[in-house]
């Protein structure tokens, strides 16, 4: 994951402004999973929001938050420790997925925003760690982020107002292979017509199609649910 040094800075009201429908689908489908069962992983944590949200619909989760981008897993590490609540039951693990220490099982895991990042050969991997890992009636939760490898002219995403200051996003993506895009993303910050910042990074990203990642968990031993922006996965 690269980027993220420049996207830290705006990601938490950015992303708000445009992940709160997705989130909504992941609080539902995490409802009622049995969390004696074991820990919860957030992969690909960020800055927690996720982390926040499974808190919030599993109260009595242990959650284990891998993170490796040292930017994000600074706001992450910050909005823990200022949560008396969090700070008892989410560990910060400093790793990319496939090389955290995670217990021999889990009750499950949440994958938002982040199987963009995981090429086919690791989402192999990850897949069959998961069907190693996961509990008999555990669940893993998906987001589907970017199913076609498709150009996008620069759009804007979202405009927020955090005190004097208006924070906007805008993002365009260019196709570079049949399963590959580059993604270049702006951030802006003013007051009125004056701008006081404007920050640009670029990152390429995996394209997964929800057919794509049920097929490629079944080869892995687990059965897939596709369901809005997301897909579902359990053993088979």
């Amino acid at each position: 994951m690269e980027g993220y040094a420049i996207t830290a800075q705006y990601y938490d009201p950015l992303a708000a402004a445009t992940h709160a429908d997705v989130d909504r689908q992941i609080a539902a489908a995490l409802e009622g999973l049995d969390t004696a069962l074991g820990p919860i992983v957030d992969i690909g944590a960020g800055t927690g929001l996720t982390t926040a949200l499974i808190a919030r619909t599993l109260a009595a989760a242990e959650i284990l938050a891998i993170e490796p981008d040292p930017a994000m897993r600074s706001a992450l590490m910050t909005r823990i420790w200022s949560d008396p609540d969090l700070r008892e039951r989410v560990t910060i693990l400093p790793f990319g997925a496939l090389s955290a220490p995670l217990p021999e099982q889990i009750a499950g895991a949440v994958l938002s925003a982040a199987l963009v990042h995981f090429a086919p050969a690791d989402r192999e991997m990850l897949w069959a760690l998961f069907a190693e890992r996961l509990a008999q009636t555990g669940r893993i939760v998906v987001e589907v982020q970017c199913p076609t490898a498709d150009d996008m002219p620069d759009t804007q995403m979202a405009s927020v107002q955090v005190g004097r200051i208006n924070y906007q996003a805008s993002a365009s993506a260019q196709r570079i292979g049949p399963d590959r895009q580059r993604w270049h993303m702006s951030y802006r910050a003013g007051i009125g017509e004056r701008e006081l910042r404007c920050d640009q990074t670029t990152y390429e990203c995996w394209v997964v199609s929800a057919d794509t990642i049920v097929a490629e968990a079944a080869r892995a031993g687990l059965t897939g649910r596709i369901t809005n922006d997301l897909v579902v996965l359990t053993r088979a």
